[in-house]
């Protein structure tokens, strides 16, 4: 589709409104970008973004992020998209020796999606906070320090309006998860994540029905999630009726 900012502005919102659950990341503004950081190994939440400076000034956004990121102990890393200022900001990147080391699709249901063809098979249920544990042990695959990232965020958003968790079960096994985030007319779908034994059997495909809607249902008229740019995610999810909004790069130094 054509660059629509608008659309993308609430695609990033939507997303910003995500990572403010939980207490296990922190946001600071240096007037000119966001640094986030957290005790994750994950790039994407300890990097500068969000970037709004001019060319006058971005050298000093880029000094004082990176020394804040460092403070912290992290390696100097930025998350650019379509709508991150100014122009010359990816070969400023590049001059400090950084480079791209992800790329992100960020995709919104088409207006006119197919029907999903689901697996009637598959139970599709509102996690309560008994399920919390249940649901981080999927989300998270095994990998401990998600798994407590996981709970921690699930806990914090089952007391906040606008989010809805999901499990789906499948020959009375929980086998698959989904975070439904809604923020006035929009709604986001994150933490899609199936068990390995149960994938290619539509589970994933249910869940995301059902949250479409589920948020249809709320009066969204935007819903939009996000995967690993080219890979199999992606192509599933266009296949569902999702088209690729934007794309963002995240900058770091190779390890």
């Amino acid at each position: 589709m054509p660059f629509n900012a608008a659309l993308a502005l609430r695609v990033i919102n939507n997303d910003r409104f995500r990572g403010g659950i939980g207490d296990w990341g922190d946001t600071h503004d240096i007037h000119g970008a966001l640094v986030t950081t957290a005790d994750v190994p994950i790039v994407d939440l300890n990097c500068l973004k969000d970037f709004t400076s001019d060319e006058r000034h971005i050298e000093s956004v880029l000094d004082i992020g990176f020394a804040l990121l460092r403070a912290f102990d992290r390696e100097p890393a930025a998350r650019i998209g379509p709508l991150d200022r100014p122009k010359s900001l990816m070969k400023r990147l590049q001059e400090r020796r950084l480079e791209v080391v992800s790329r992100r699709s960020w995709m919104a249901l088409r207006d006119d999606p197919a029907q999903i063809e689901v697996n009637r098979d598959v139970d599709v249920r509102i996690a309560t906070h008994d399920d919390v544990s249940t649901f981080a042990a999927i989300h998270s695959a095994g990998e401990k320090w998600a798994r407590k990232m996981s709970v921690v965020s699930t806990l914090a958003g089952m007391r906040r309006a606008g989010n809805r968790y999901y499990l789906a079960y499948l020959e009375g096994q929980d086998v698959a998860t989904a975070h439904l985030l809604i923020d006035g007319r929009t709604a986001g779908i994150y933490a899609l994540a199936t068990m390995r034994p149960y994938r290619r059997r539509g589970v994933c495909s249910s869940l995301v029905a059902r949250a479409i809607a589920d948020a249809r249902a709320a009066g969204c008229d935007v819903v939009c999630l996000s995967a690993e740019l080219g890979g199999a995610p992606e192509r599933l999810y266009e296949k569902l009726g999702f088209e690729r909004v934007f794309e963002s790069a995240t900058w770091a130094a190779r390890t």
